[in-house]
């Protein structure tokens, strides 16, 4: 029993390393700036989105399958780290698991690591400055003559960086929605399609229902699998230099 634990806590540390940007690793193992490690904004939240996930997806294990408290926590960190950092591992079958905790990892899918790492997804510190950015148009809302700046950290964000991210989203939702549509109309379920999707463009691996982490997306049909090959490749370029390249107007002359 201890040797699976020790091998789950060991690929854990090393999944967690490779979620965390490497600019900020560099500071802490060659320039051994540990204080200047721990106050990178980024890991803050790239932390405690994994505790907040893990906590809520092992209280309902336990409340739910009524699997013990250590395990639960195992199974459930293990799953959380996974699919952050988009590694594509599992100790478990999350397929059985209740469908709130399939929600979670379908959210993470789409938040990913940090900037700077090996992770895909769309990378923590645009999850939350979009989350800022909401919250900013929100107070716009309430104080129409007030002034806020979106800061991350104690740095404020530039209103082109700004814009540049609720663009980048946009076309993410757009690619994923189309890639959806094309996968349902192939005859793949919603949720297969859905998470196919998902996993294909952010880099997971693992989806849910026909292509979790106990199944595989050689049954899918060639052509849903040349969709999941565009999917990839436009989420592992993040977007725009992949559709540049297939825009009639950088060809011409």
């Amino acid at each position: 029993m201890l040797i699976p634990v020790f091998i789950n806590v060991r690929f854990m540390f090393f999944m967690l390393i490779s979620g965390v940007n490497f600019t900020v690793q560099y500071r802490l193992f060659a320039e051994r700036r540990v204080r200047r490690f721990f106050q990178d904004p980024e890991l803050h939240f790239y932390i405690l989105i994994i505790c907040v996930a893990t906590l809520a997806v092992a209280a309902t294990l336990i409340g739910r399958q009524h699997i013990d408290m250590a395990r639960a926590t195992r199974q459930a960190l293990f799953q959380v780290v996974s699919i952050t950092t988009t590694t594509g591992f599992s100790n478990a079958d999350y397929e059985l698991w209740p469908s709130f905790a399939q929600l979670i990892f379908l959210s993470l899918m789409f938040c990913g690591g940090c900037t700077g790492s090996t992770a895909g997804g769309m990378k923590v510190a645009r999850v939350v400055l979009l989350t800022k950015v909401v919250r900013r148009e929100f107070r716009r809302i309430v104080q129409r003559r007030g002034i806020f700046t979106v800061r991350l950290g104690e740095s404020p964000v530039d209103e082109n960086a700004v814009r540049g991210l609720l663009n980048l989203v946009h076309l993410a939702l757009i690619v994923n929605f189309c890639a959806c549509l094309i996968l349902t109309a192939l005859g793949l379920d919603v949720l297969t399609s859905i998470s196919a999707v998902a996993a294909s463009m952010f880099n997971v691996g693992p989806g849910l229902h026909n292509v979790g982490p106990y199944d595989n997306y050689g049954a899918l049909p060639q052509s849903a699998k040349w969709v999941l090959s565009f999917c990839m490749l436009a989420g592992r370029l993040e977007f725009y230099s992949l559709l540049v390249l297939i825009a009639p107007d950088f060809w011409r002359r």
